[in-house]
């Protein structure tokens, strides 16, 4: 590709299916996924570092604000992923050669790529190297936002509004938590939830061996991630359930 030639919104698509696995601090010409991709779309790792960074600029999810040359097709296709992650999704697909499959008890169907939609009597096998997964677990630095766990192997992406409930926040990040895999079976349970300023809430079934054992604590609160700040409206929904299972 001829180097100053317009960017494309496929080429954009996959800029940020990068950028939403990347940690900031290797947005650089040298990370080796940055060359990887500049070589497939035929642009330089200086090209792609650089339209990651603008990228950041549009990321109204961050704290701080990347840099300012973006263009009109950049803020197009971040809307777009706040919409319908699902192009994105596909874009994380071929660059990791990862798929998403739905599994069905009397049939089988290929995924359709449109938010996660399925049908009835379904199985669901998604993949654990999803956009989803990676996006929540960069934002929280591959950490468990309750204990600190670090080891990805014990992490998940904790969706807060069950993928089941609400097809239309099934990819988007701010419906996601990185917690370890037992307090992640918990807040899938609601049997934990979290306030409004992000302090855990344990049910009252829960007993006092158990909330030990889960080291929980009413001073227990979420370490906030770098972007993608869980959605206030999706915990109220979550506190909500939580509350009604615990009459």
């Amino acid at each position: 590709m001829a180097a100053g030639q317009n960017w494309t919104i496929e080429e954009i698509r996959h800029a940020l299916a990068l950028y939403l696995r990347t940690p900031f601090g290797r947005i650089h010409k040298l990370n080796p996924d940055i060359v990887i991709l500049a070589s497939k779309l035929g642009r330089t790792p200086s090209a792609i570092s650089l339209k990651m960074s603008n990228l950041a600029a549009v990321d109204d999810t961050l704290p701080q604000k990347g840099m300012s040359n973006t263009s009109k097709l950049d803020k197009i296709v971040w809307e777009e992923f706040l919409t319908d992650p699902s192009y994105v999704e596909a874009a994380f697909e071929k660059q990791t050669n990862t798929q998403i499959n739905i599994g069905f008890a009397e049939s089988k169907s290929e995924f359709d790529g449109k938010l996660g939609i399925s049908h009835k009597k379904e199985v669901m096998v998604r993949s654990n190297q999803g956009l989803f997964r990676e996006a929540i677990l960069t934002a929280y630095q591959n950490r468990c936002a309750l204990t600190g766990i670090d080891d990805k192997r014990l992490l998940n992406a904790s969706h807060i509004v069950a993928w089941k409930d609400d097809p239309t926040n099934r990819l988007n990040p701010r419906n996601g938590i990185c917690l370890n895999a037992l307090h992640d079976r918990a807040f899938d349970r609601h049997l934990i939830t979290f306030g409004e300023d992000y302090t855990l809430l344990y049910s009252d079934t829960l007993s006092q061996k158990v909330r030990e054992k889960l080291h929980i604590s009413s001073s227990s609160k979420l370490e906030l991630p770098t972007r993608f700040l869980p959605d206030q409206n999706l915990l109220e929904a979550h506190r909500a359930k939580f509350l009604q299972l615990a009459r």
